[in-house]
């Protein structure tokens, strides 16, 4: 099951790196979900890799009670998101998406496509079968804003898009 730790943003991934050195067990995976971009530095266009969610790093693992005691060694403000009293973790279908997208190495690959009219049609990378969640196309940034659902409620991310042609 996934969790999510609440931390300052700008720190997820030097608090991901000590989880994973001081805190976290063989069998617990913590991570920042990451999403590819293009931008233009010195005129020339560059891939680049963002946070997904500012704020947020990610821990999957059966036995949450147990990695919070150990989450202690760590000297930074870091808070497991809860519904009530309870640690809760993502649901199940949020989970699966989240795993579709960002793949085994949780990050969500830059994406190409091109315009047919209005209609967006995804060629290549992450968002391939997911055009009826976009919400925006910002064509000449390269970018695109999704929906995606985290924590029973449905959150807009930024996401790289290149539309190569419009027909």
């Amino acid at each position: 099951m996934w969790y999510v730790i609440q931390v300052f943003t700008g720190r997820e991934m030097e608090i991901a790196k000590q989880c994973r050195e001081r805190v976290a067990a063989e069998y617990e995976n913590v991570f920042v979900l990451l999403a590819e971009r293009q931008t233009k530095i010195r005129g020339q266009r560059k891939l680049i890799r963002t946070r997904l969610f500012p704020g947020y790093v990610f821990i999957e693992t059966e036995a949450i009670e147990d990695f919070y005691k150990r989450l202690k060694r760590i000297p930074a403000m870091t808070k497991i998101l809860k519904t009530g009293e309870y640690m809760t973790p993502l649901h199940r279908d949020e989970e699966a998406y989240l795993r579709q997208l960002g793949g085994e190495e949780h990050i969500v690959r830059y994406s190409e496509g091109y315009l047919e009219g209005e209609n967006l049609i995804v060629t290549r990378g992450a968002l391939a079968g997911y055009e009826g969640r976009i919400k925006k196309i910002l064509r000449h940034k390269r970018l695109v804003v999704l929906e995606v659902p985290l924590l029973g409620r449905m959150v807009e991310v930024t996401l790289g898009l290149g539309v190569v042609e419009k027909r």
